[in-house]
């Protein structure tokens, strides 16, 4: 329709059968966006793939790589674990059936598919290996999985950031919508899956959620931070758990696996229905005694702790190696040598000082050399990419951040700060909650008046020349706009954008669409009432362009929302999310400053040169592309922000935090939980946040 109007305008007072080639040019954008964006949708409606079994299939290929690699980090690098054991812990009702009195990791899977329903929650205390045991039951059912049974997909319950308000008589309804938008927007995210593949794969049934960490997510009544009272329904673990228990495929409960401490597991008092408790027992000493045995060089530097574990099996050495992660440690830091004389730098032995006797002491002692031990670990140029000092800090910086998060949980516009999760590009609160938001709102509005002002120098005097209700009109239209844009960028959550151009057939995207139409509309109205209210205004059809810009840039936007394979799956790094979102914007910026560039320099030089019309297109090509790149990458621009703010002073981050995220994955510090980082294990978060500066 607006391409209609400017074609009826730009005729006007021509001679009957002629032909305005100038608005013909000019109109062509915004026809070509037109056909090119119905083109995609109907592509995009094509690409959905109805078969589930083989959406499922591609899916669990995806899971398989991802998660390996992950198990094999989380087990120091070996192929072994220790062979967990652990033992039914009852509820005192709505148990399921078919559980045996006690299991191990080795046999997991058949003692999962036993159960009837197949719920099962893992617990147990700090360390024993309930990620180990949930990710070891996960890649079996994917090694033996039936083309109908659904796919196994580790989920961390801390990411659940915004959970419904349950009310009696509504619970199924409102928990099994809220657990099934949560699941398909992890498959969208984490391994890039249109919105109808997570969709059709959800529906059918075709996702076993395998939900780490419960207790990450607040298990007290605490009063958070950013709301004025308790959060509704009680604490966020136990409304979780109540939504869980509403959720169903039928007339059963849907399949789940969960992992939880055992202590605030008990203190919830709200437990799964129809699921079968196991809670894993600590390591023994004969199991210490075959991991390290199975892990060192020399096995006579270990004489002493093995005959201590074989002579004392419930000695303070036996107790504070009571779990994977510590021996994990004790191996670690007590194997490495030294670059240059590659002799050991620890003994074994110091692990039987008497000053290591309590827990605590143990803990920290390993805690503290572990870090230095994986500071050795190469970066890609095979030297060490960083002190044991700045990593020490760096991630301490982290640690604090995510105690704040859990000690108090904040919630900022409807989400909760998580207390575990890494995510890059959602990091930006750690230097205060308004700090960066105010900065980018400013900057973001600056950057539209100095464009808009470029822009209408670039047009064409009139502007300037005309009455100063015209000009009022041009300047009050234009800061709404970079006041519209100021809003959008100063939201608390910025999404991160990705290449999709089937985003149009969706509500949402046909939502936006009609309100970046209306933006379209407002310009067209402002140039009829500069042109009504000056005689002398000049007519230019390629001024009323300038008016199709917000629709333009608008329906690139809206490409750039998410990835549309056409039903492939592939696991996402952290990193990818502003990587894509780069992209895509480039993608678009690129197809749209060409556009408008080439249109305007070719209609100018019919009229005026060619170099007149080089000139003039280069002029406005170029704000075109800047301003898609602008409305595109609010995630990156937050993020970019977000480093430029702790570059000094005591919350230092490195510039390339990502990089250094990454090399800390690999060094067996971080892992990863789907598009976010998350410490190796809790204990050292808990110890770093403590221990904000390295030990001398």
């Amino acid at each position: 329709m607006g391409v209609l109007w400017l074609a009826v305008w730009g005729s006007h007072g021509v001679e009957r059968g002629d032909v305005d080639w100038l608005s013909a040019s000019i109109a062509l954008p915004g026809l070509g966006v037109a056909i090119w964006s119905a083109r995609m949708s109907r592509t995009a409606l094509r690409l959905q793939v109805t078969d589930t079994a083989v959406m499922a299939a591609r899916l669990a290929d995806a899971v398989t790589r991802a998660e390996t690699p992950e198990r094999a980090r989380l087990l120091g690098g070996e192929h072994t674990p220790i062979d967990l054991r652990f033992v039914l812990r009852p509820a005192p009702a709505h148990n399921a059936h078919g559980a045996d009195p006690d299991g191990r990791l080795g046999t997991v899977v058949d003692y999962y598919r036993r159960l009837r329903p197949r719920r099962l929650v893992i617990t147990g205390a700090p360390g024993p290996g309930k990620t180990v045991l949930a990710l070891e039951l996960l890649l079996a059912l994917l090694e033996n999985r039936d083309p109908k049974d659904p796919v196994p997909v580790r989920m961390s319950l801390a990411s659940w950031s915004e959970l419904p308000d349950t009310a009696p008589g509504d619970g199924a309804a409102t928990g099994g919508a809220a657990i099934e938008e949560w699941v398909r927007d992890h498959l969208e995210r984490a391994y890039r899956l249109t919105p109808a593949t997570a969709r059709a794969l959800v529906e059918a049934g075709m996702i076993l959620p395998v939900l780490d960490g419960l207790d990450e997510m607040d298990t007290t009544d605490t009063e958070p931070r950013g709301t004025p009272g308790p959060a509704p329904g009680g604490p966020r673990a136990r409304r979780a758990l109540e939504i869980l228990n509403a959720y169903a495929l039928g007339r059963t409960r849907a399949k789940i696996v969960l992992t939880c401490r055992s202590d605030p597991y008990e203190a919830l008092e709200t437990w799964p229905k129809d699921a079968a408790r196991v809670e894993i027992t600590p390591v023994t000493p004969v199991q210490g005694r075959e991991f390290i045995l199975a892990r060192v060089q020399d096995p006579r530097r270990w004489r002493e702790v093995i005959h201590a574990l074989d002579t004392a099996p419930s000695g303070s050495l036996a107790r504070g190696l009571s779990t994977p992660w510590r021996l994990t440690m004790a191996v670690t830091v007590h194997e490495q040598r030294d670059p240059g004389s590659a002799a050991y730098r620890h003994q074994p032995r110091n692990l039987l000082s008497p000053a290591l006797a309590r827990d605590q002491d143990m803990r920290d002692h390993l805690n503290g050399f572990y870090i230095r031990a994986a500071a050795d670990h190469p970066g890609h140029d095979g030297h060490p990419a960083y002190s044991p000092d700045r990593v020490h800090i760096w991630l301490a910086v982290l640690a604090r951040h995510l105690d704040a998060n859990s000690a108090a949980p904040r919630v900022l516009d409807g989400r909760t700060l998580s207390g575990t999760d890494l995510v890059p590009h959602e990091l930006w609160p750690l230097v205060g909650l308004r700090r960066v938001r105010l900065i980018h709102t400013v900057l973001v509005v600056c950057v539209g008046l100095v464009a808009a002002a470029v822009m209408a120098r670039e047009s064409g005097p009139p502007l300037y020349e005309s009455s100063w209700i015209a000009n009022a009109v041009a300047v009050v239209f234009g800061a709404s706009v970079s006041g519209l844009l100021g809003l959008r960028w100063g939201a608390a959550w910025p999404g991160p954008t990705h290449l999709v151009p089937g985003r149009l057939t969706t509500r949402e995207g046909r939502r936006e669409l009609l309100t970046l139409l209306a933006l379209g509309a407002a310009g067209v109205l402002a140039v009829m009432i500069i042109g009504a209210l000056d005689r002398d205004f000049d007519t230019d059809p390629t001024i009323v362009l300038l008016t199709l810009w917000p629709l333009t840039f608008g329906i690139a936007s809206l490409i750039v929302r998410g990835r549309d394979d056409g039903g492939r799956a592939a696991a996402a790094d952290p990193r990818d999310l502003v990587r894509d979102e780069l992209a895509g914007a480039l993608m678009a910026g690129l197809a749209v400053g060409t556009t408008v560039g080439l249109t305007l320099g070719f209609a100018e030089g019919l009229g005026f040169g060619l170099g007149d019309g080089i000139r003039f297109g280069s002029a406005l090509g170029l704000p075109a592309f800047l301003a898609v790149m602008l409305m595109a990458t609010a995630a990156t621009q937050r993020y970019a922000l977000f480093l430029l703010c702790v570059r000094t002073g005591p919350r230092a981050l490195p510039w390339r935090l990502g990089r250094f995220l990454h090399w800390a994955t690999t060094a067996g510090l971080l892992r990863t939980a789907g598009t976010a980082y998350q410490f190796r294990h809790r204990e050292l978060q808990d110890w770093l946040a403590r221990n904000p500066l390295p030990h001398p």
